[in-house]
């Protein structure tokens, strides 16, 4: 077992749980926008953009949150920000087989770093943020879950191509552990049904599961193992959030529609 992984979760999670019950809208908000900007930050150092396009990405996604955060536009316009100034600043330094190199990936950057947090200011505008205490702590068991169980008894591979390491026994594991910790948690806070509990639960951890391949995906097209080292033990934020980022927009539609 990672000693360091053990550690490092034992003093951020109690953290992340406090600033959740105890901050204001304010400092959350500034929460957000740094985690973004480090998020950006590593995706480019993934992709190794210049620093041009590193700041302008940097740029847009400050920009589109603080957009949000004032005056509560609506999502179709923040996307149609990023594609057009995405352009625009190319149009100044185009070269084809730059743009053919970083025109996507920066893209497709911002549009998961932005989707990945955004959910979690709307959620905060709108319901109790004992759900969000729900939420990670369901995604993160459930990356605990696969780690623990995958390591101590995988065996059959999950995915080969994208994630070599990854079995099905830890996926199993993952959301078996997720389970047990939305019950838990469930009992306690009274969030949702019984019945809803589980499948909101075992959603979660599917598609939880599902963004970790997606990183893992992205970080094998360029040859990277993680995406930074800023979390000890745990290499990136984007490592340690990549569930977090895929799986925020479900828990939202969750919440909204059902």
């Amino acid at each position: 077992m990672n000693l360091k992984r053990v550690i490092t979760t034992l003093i951020l999670f109690p953290l992340l749980i406090l600033v959740l019950l105890k901050a204001n809208l304010s400092t959350i908000s500034i929460i957000i926008i740094v985690v973004a900007s480090l998020c950006f930050y590593e995706w480019k150092n993934l992709y190794e953009f210049t620093f041009f396009i590193w700041l302008i990405g940097e740029i847009l996604l400050i920009c589109s949150f603080l957009i949000i955060f004032a005056y509560k536009v609506s999502l179709f316009y923040i996307f149609y920000f990023f594609l057009f100034f995405s352009f625009l600043f190319q149009l100044f330094k185009y070269e084809k087989e730059e743009f053919k190199k970083n025109f996507f990936p920066f893209l497709t950057g911002i549009f998961y770093i932005f989707i990945g947090l955004y959910p979690f200011w709307e959620i905060l505008q709108a319901f109790k943020r004992e759900y969000l205490i729900y939420f990670f702590s369901v995604v993160f068991a459930n990356d605990t879950g696969a780690y623990l169980v995958g390591k101590a008894i995988g065996k059959t591979p999950f995915f080969p191509k994208i994630s070599p390491k990854k079995t099905w026994e830890g996926f199993l594991g993952g959301l078996i552990f997720a389970l047990m910790v939305a019950i838990f948690l469930n009992s306690y806070l009274n969030l949702f049904k019984e019945s809803a509990n589980i499948v909101v639960a075992i959603i979660l951890s599917i598609v939880g599961s599902m963004g970790d391949l997606f990183e893992s995906a992205f970080k094998r097209m360029v040859n990277k193992k993680d995406s930074g080292k800023i979390i000890l033990g745990h290499g990136g934020l984007l490592d340690r959030l990549d569930s977090v980022l895929f799986s925020s927009p479900i828990f939202l539609i969750i919440l909204k529609k059902f």
